[in-house]
């Protein structure tokens, strides 16, 4: 029996577009020339990026995250081991995943991996173990704490600010490593707040299975998918304006209640990506094609090609590297996300096609076994 056939299509097909959304919220951070001027093309794709993606796609991994916890936390019990050694799995997967992260915000500026095994390190045998009605408590009182503290949080919302500089674009590389490392060692507990209800929710659609099973819950998925995405649609829309600088006539109020709206309403976002990547896998059950198992087989790697989208976007853009950044323009660099997501694509394909696990993912599952 295929990798493919012995997992849910689903969370894989999500993982998998998940990696495209990520290439599109990061790669645009590596854009350095304070000389460009900033054309009507530029606008637009930074608008469209923000409505859709920026604030997007981090809760869609957050919820594939938590989903995916679930299914572990599962999983060994069904083997009948114990809960102790349960919780050892995830804090050493924690653990690792930190160490992973510390080298990855050597390399890449935004690195999220630390994030989650910060999350898995210390609350994950927490959360896996608490009731429905605890869990949707918990996680409408980190909403309200992404709302308050979101304008505080300036990520991804000054796309068109050429005075903004990132460690993304610091031409030595060793100043900017130096400079990642400090920067991660704050924003990784920090940061935390924000993904936590993602991961919250990932548990609950993982105990409803919603996703393992799709064709059952339908109309539920259908409802969803078009709420949620109404609803972030909406919600990005100020913050897309103010950040593509087609409204620039606003006050400080405005601001931080755009960013607030946009952050809170990237939660609808992901739910809605979800869902319609589930309707999506009603469609083509029975009869998925080849560029479909080749989605599915990059989300069965997506940490290793998470990192290796970094790796890429380092070599062909940084200032240090490829310098390609101090170059391209905003369109420029979401098709650098997609050539490099695409190029991810063909390789997780013959990696399934050759039965090659993802390197990271057989790591961690080498260092947490019982």
């Amino acid at each position: 029996m295929s990798e493919i056939t012995q997992r849910k299509l689903t969370p894989d097909l999500a993982r998998g577009f998940m990696l495209l959304f990520i290439a599109l919220a990061h790669a645009n951070h590596f854009i350095f020339s304070t000389e460009r001027g900033i054309t009507l093309s530029d606008q637009l794709t930074v608008f469209f990026r923000q409505v859709f993606i920026d604030g997007r796609a981090f809760p869609l991994f957050a919820i594939l995250f938590g989903y995916g916890l679930h299914q572990v936390f599962k999983g060994q019990e069904r083997k009948g081991v114990s809960w102790k050694k349960t919780k050892g799995i995830f804090k050493c997967r924690g653990a690792w995943m930190l160490v992973i992260g510390f080298f990855h915000a050597t390399l890449f500026f935004a690195d999220i991996i630390g994030v989650y095994g910060f999350i898995a390190l210390l609350f994950a045998s927490i959360f896996l173990r608490l009731s429905n009605r605890n869990i949707i408590a918990i996680t409408l009182v980190f909403l309200v704490l992404v709302g308050v503290f979101a304008p505080f949080m300036p990520r991804g919302f000054d796309a068109l600010n050429m005075e903004v500089t990132t460690s993304a674009t610091i031409a030595n590389p060793i100043e900017a490593s130096i400079t990642r490392m400090f920067d991660w060692m704050f924003y990784t507990p920090v940061l935390s707040y924000q993904v936590i209800p993602g991961v919250l929710i990932g548990i609950l659609v993982a105990r409803f299975q919603v996703i393992d099973n799709p064709k059952i819950h339908k109309k539920a998925l259908i409802t969803v998918a078009i709420l949620g995405l109404l609803l972030s649609t909406a919600g990005g829309i100020p913050m897309a304006l103010m950040s593509s600088l087609f409204w620039t006539s606003y006050n400080n109020v405005l601001e931080e209640t755009a960013k607030s709206l946009h952050t809170i309403t990237g939660y609808a976002g992901g739910v809605g990506w979800t869902a319609l990547i589930g309707l999506l896998v009603i469609k083509l059950e029975g009869k998925s094609g080849g560029f479909t198992r080749a989605i599915a087989a990059l989300g069965q790697r997506s940490l290793s090609f998470y990192l290796f989208q970094s790796i890429l976007f380092v070599f062909i853009l940084a200032p240090y590297a490829g310098g390609l950044g101090g170059q391209i323009n905003q369109m420029w660099s979401d098709l650098i996300a997609v050539f490099v997501w695409r190029l991810s694509v063909m390789i997780a394909n013959y990696m399934h096609q050759k039965s090659i696990r993802g390197p990271f993912e057989t790591f961690l599952r080498k260092k947490s076994a019982v």
